[in-house]
């Protein structure tokens, strides 16, 4: 994505000028793809943690993260320390 890059960066040859083009496109590329995986993952996430051809009690939605986490039963379970019964109220 950044011809040369290393060779310049290695032999020293970049400006000053260049030096902060080449850093903005790369935190631009580390951001967007930061952005892009998690926005990506909560969908599969979901996916993934509904039993195959069956639904979960109270829809999950990827967008609204009040109902996620420990504020949702299936979420909730799968939150629990893998020693303790999350079925024991106690």
């Amino acid at each position: 994505m950044l011809p040369r890059f290393k060779d310049q960066i290695s032999n020293a040859t970049l400006t000053e000028d260049e030096i902060e083009v080449y850093s903005e496109l790369v935190q631009k590329g580390c951001s967007g793809a930061q952005s892009d995986d998690t926005k990506t993952l909560k969908g599969a996430v979901i996916d993934w943690i509904t039993p195959n051809g069956q639904s979960i009690d109270r829809p999950l939605h990827c967008n609204i993260k009040t109902t996620q986490g420990f504020n949702h039963p299936r979420t909730d379970q799968l939150l629990c320390p893998a020693g303790l019964d999350w079925d024991n109220t106690e």
